[in-house]
């Protein structure tokens, strides 16, 4: 990117704050600035401007015409936000979903043991009509734990797609969301 691309983007904003890998610029208009007029840290637009108005035209035109790394450099910040961000993810202690599913997975495997244990006992005491009563239970049983089942499986497919974000946003690749995200899913198997 060419310094008068910034410059003139930045304006009276702080260089360093308003542009990933602005102090580079910075540093760049000082190596041709004396030592009695280098710029600040906290130099804006406006000063670098200033700054290199003050330059002989032949310098002048050397730093405007330099292609400075700001691209390179915002990338590296993008990396280290998306790495700081995994990591706070990581020391999190989520508790509610959690707890939820635990609790859920009680529900389900209690009542599949209980209706299970039901069953056994009626084979095994020759009971026939219980037996039969719990085989043709089974829609009262799964109107019980169907729902603790649903609720399972979507707290579960909330942590795979989470991982998949996850994973996509630390390579990079990102994927649409809803409509547009299965659409583009489909393409890209077909290829």
């Amino acid at each position: 990117m060419k310094l008068w691309d910034v410059v003139k983007s930045v304006g009276s904003s702080v260089i360093r704050e308003v542009v990933p890998g602005g102090g580079i610029l910075v540093d760049a208009v000082n190596e041709f600035l004396p030592d009695d007029q280098k710029l600040p840290n906290n130099a804006t637009g406006k000063d670098v401007d200033k700054a290199l108005a003050s330059l002989p035209a032949d310098q002048r035109a050397r730093i405007m015409e330099k292609e400075f790394d700001v691209d390179i450099t915002q990338i590296r910040q993008s990396n280290e936000t998306v790495r700081a961000m995994l990591a706070a993810d990581a020391t999190t202690k989520h508790t509610t979903r959690p707890y939820i599913a635990k609790h859920a997975f009680h529900v389900v495997a209690f009542a599949v043991i209980l209706t299970v244990a039901a069953w056994a006992y009626g084979v095994i005491a020759s009971d026939d009509t219980m037996v039969q009563a719990i085989t043709n239970g089974w829609l009262f049983v799964l109107s019980v734990i169907g729902p603790f089942v649903v609720l399972l499986r979507a707290y579960f497919g909330v942590l795979r797609d989470e991982d998949r974000n996850r994973m996509s946003a630390a390579s990079g690749n990102s994927s649409p969301a809803g409509l547009a995200g299965a659409l583009s899913g489909l393409f890209k198997r077909g290829r």
